[in-house]
């Protein structure tokens, strides 16, 4: 996925407007370890993301952890992973790495504000490179999530699987479904006017660019 000169401005736009926890110096370094990637997401649809799973480093071998925690718990619901090839660009601060995976978020976080099922659509980020994801996420988290898994999967000692919760009644299910629309309809009305916002700034950059081309022209006398 190729980042041109005004979709990176626009990138760069776009992560400014964003409370971050480090200030902004340097995009390639600042987001190698994936905390800053962690918490943009976050800032949209905080239930996605624990970011207590995600802590600065130094090392490559933390920032790849820190990269395939992104890809087990975060980007698979939103509907996409990041190839293995492309995380190692961004934690050896590769240029033009991190530009690419944040257009990526940014455009699958504005499907998924406009309804889960649009992420089915589309072709998936470096779809290619799913095998060696697989082996990455194997690497680092398979055994944590294996364990994880058979926790849940316990039985009692009679037996029988752990029983469900009864589920709420008629009253909190209506309830807890109007929430979620009224969320939905928030983070979707949030990303849109993100988009005008971004629109605007990239016609201005146009209209800057006609002024700065009709400025050559009339000085080699070409009205």
């Amino acid at each position: 996925m190729d980042v041109d000169e005004e979709e990176m401005y626009s990138i760069y736009l776009w992560v400014d407007e964003i409370p971050l926890s480090r200030p902004k110096r340097n995009i390639a370094r600042d987001f190698a370890d994936g905390v800053l990637v962690a918490e943009i997401v976050h800032h949209y649809f905080p239930r996605l993301v624990e970011l207590h799973n995600y802590s600065g480093a130094h090392g490559l071998a933390q920032k790849m952890y820190n990269w395939c925690t992104l890809n087990q718990k975060v980007f698979k619901r939103l509907g996409f992973v990041v190839a293995k090839s492309e995380c190692q660009a961004c934690a050896s601060c590769q240029p033009g790495a991190i530009e690419r995976v944040l257009k990526l978020i940014r455009l699958r976080l504005s499907r998924f504000a406009e309804g889960p099922g649009l992420l089915l659509t589309g072709s998936t980020a470096h779809s290619n490179d799913m095998e060696s994801q697989s082996e990455f996420v194997e690497d680092f988290g398979e055994a944590k999530e294996e364990s994880a898994a058979q926790h849940h999967e316990e039985p009692h000692l009679n037996g029988s699987s752990k029983a469900r919760e009864s589920p709420a009644g008629p009253v909190d299910e209506a309830l807890a479904e109007k929430d979620a629309v009224i969320r939905k309809l928030t983070a979707a009305n949030e990303m849109l006017e993100v988009k005008v916002q971004k629109l605007e700034q990239l016609l201005s950059l146009k209209d800057k660019k006609i002024d700065k081309l009709a400025a050559k022209f009339s000085k080699v006398g070409i009205s």
